[in-house]
């Protein structure tokens, strides 16, 4: 017969096998207890016209430059520009 090392989460409680299989630490319990991870943000920035690259912000960030990089207006920025 073959046992198997429990593994106890912080709070006392043994983590489910299930929970164990993928390498978790934690009991079902008091994973779904931690507040919610907060969303990354990011846009895509084109400095060339055959590539681009993926700038990743937080949340804060994004919210405080997002209106240097939204479209202002119904037309294209080329025409924006122009009409400047």
């Amino acid at each position: 017969m073959q046992f198997r090392k429990m593994n106890i989460c912080d709070c006392g409680k043994p983590v489910e096998k299930v929970r164990e299989d993928f390498g978790l630490k934690m009991c079902r319990d008091c994973a779904f207890s931690l507040p919610d991870d907060v969303p990354i943000k990011g846009r895509m920035v084109y400095s060339h016209k055959t590539g681009s690259e993926i700038e990743i912000m937080t949340t804060e960030s994004y919210n405080a430059n997002k209106k240097y990089f939204m479209p202002n207006g119904p037309r294209s920025s080329v025409k924006n520009f122009m009409r400047g």
